[in-house]
């Protein structure tokens, strides 16, 4: 991770933090509906994601999503649109 990610999550910590492992999306910290966390292991095992993070940031349109590398843009995709049903 570059020192510019690392001094941003610093100054402006994630709303909340998922850390989807073994193809299981846990909260690791902030507050999520159960629902989306259901959605984010169905979309993590459909598409056999077996690690990786999503943070969310607070924006103007509500929750924006960033994702590890180990995570696809397609993948990235599937967990956004999930995200724009729940409205988080």
């Amino acid at each position: 991770m570059s020192c510019l990610k690392i001094l941003f999550r610093k100054l402006f910590p994630p709303l909340f933090t998922i850390r989807i492992k073994s193809g299981e999306a846990c909260l690791q910290n902030g507050k999520l509906t159960s629902s989306f966390l259901s959605d984010c292991t169905e979309i993590a095992r459909k598409n056999r994601i077996s690690s990786g993070w999503i943070w969310g940031y607070s924006s103007p349109g509500g929750a924006r999503l960033e994702f590890s590398s180990k995570i696809s843009k397609r993948d990235a995709q599937r967990f956004r649109n999930a995200a724009g049903v729940h409205r988080l």
